[in-house]
């Protein structure tokens, strides 16, 4: 847990520090201290004193909550100084993760990179081989069409739906919806497979499929729209509008991501990761040899390695263009 420490110094016109008699968090309306931006939740109560350890600085150091990322805060300082009062007000900022740093466990990457290369030992740094491994995850989250699905439950009324942050972009949304029918839900209407067509059933049997074919008519105008998630550890919210009577979920077809902490299972996905990442491995390995043979002439060039990693880079890519988009519709006659 992350905390935040807000620090408040007096000095008098000539610069001297000085202690006034009493400093507090306390709102003009004494109604909080110190409070979230985002919530207005207070985070310290209105009357809560700071510390000083030395003269003329006063501290107060308190938790964020959990799982807090970049939190902004609002507070209020209220002094006394001579039996005047001052307030003071101030904003403070919570911690912020790095969200380049890598989240998922990569020993088994490193450990099948080092075996691949074996007996020659790499001499690249582990730090450095993770990043080739996050580089390669990037071109893939940017470049692939891999498809994803996923049954959602939504009912008519509901305003959204979070979707599984896997999901990088939504193609295609489909309601999933019992169709009714006459003969099956009113046997009444038959009787031993002869059929009673008096007037009064006729009738009833019109009106009921007419109103069928309604509420099926009013969803065809069905529309969604889907809001990517800007942090990739959260799922994107789908909308949807006119949704069909009778619908209790959707079944949702799009684009796959992979996320900053996911186990990679997939047998495609492993595969063209773990021959893109060779790529980049041999271009470090490469360009180490290179510059080490620039300071101690007569070494080994690894120009010939760069130049077989950006080969085999290339034609990963190209791969990826023809074989990484695997969304395609058809709709039945």
């Amino acid at each position: 847990m992350s905390q935040v420490t807000i620090t408040k110094t007096f000095t008098d016109s000539n610069g001297n520090p000085y202690d006034p008699t009493s400093v507090v968090f306390e709102s003009p309306d004494a109604s909080w201290g110190v409070k979230r931006d985002d919530t207005n939740a207070a985070m310290v109560a209105a009357g809560v004193s700071l510390s000083s350890s030395v003269v003329g600085t006063w501290t107060y150091t308190f938790d964020e909550p959990d799982g807090a990322d970049g939190l902004g805060y609002t507070y209020w300082i209220k002094y006394v100084v001579s039996g005047h009062t001052d307030y003071d007000k101030g904003v403070a900022h919570g911690s912020v993760s790095d969200d380049l740093a890598v989240q998922r466990n990569t020993d088994k990457y490193l450990t099948w990179i080092k075996a691949e290369f074996a007996p020659l030992v790499l001499i690249t740094p582990d730090a450095t081989l993770k990043q080739c491994l996050e580089n390669a995850i990037r071109y893939w989250n940017t470049h692939s069409a891999y498809r994803v699905s996923t049954m959602v439950s939504y009912t008519s009324g509901q305003k959204r739906a979070q979707l599984p942050p896997e999901f990088k972009q939504v193609a295609q949304v489909y309601p999933s919806r019992s169709t009714t029918w006459i003969w099956n839900n009113h046997p009444m209407w038959s009787l031993l497979g002869v059929t009673v067509l008096d007037n009064y059933t006729t009738d009833m049997i019109l009106l009921s499929e007419a109103f069928r074919n309604y509420r099926i008519y009013v969803g065809t105008n069905f529309r969604w729209t889907f809001e990517p998630p800007k942090d990739q550890s959260e799922g994107g919210y789908l909308y949807c509008v006119n949704l069909p009577s009778g619908t209790t979920g959707v079944y949702v077809l799009g684009t796959r991501r992979i996320t900053k902490s996911e186990d990679i299972r997939d047998e495609y996905i492993n595969d063209w990761l773990l021959r893109y990442f060779k790529a980049l491995v041999k271009q470090v390995e490469g360009n180490t040899l290179r510059k080490a043979n620039m300071i101690l002439p007569g070494g080994v060039d690894g120009q010939s390695l760069v130049d077989e990693g950006l080969t085999e880079m290339e034609k990963l890519q190209e791969d990826l263009a023809a074989n990484g988009r695997w969304i395609a519709f058809i709709r039945r006659q």
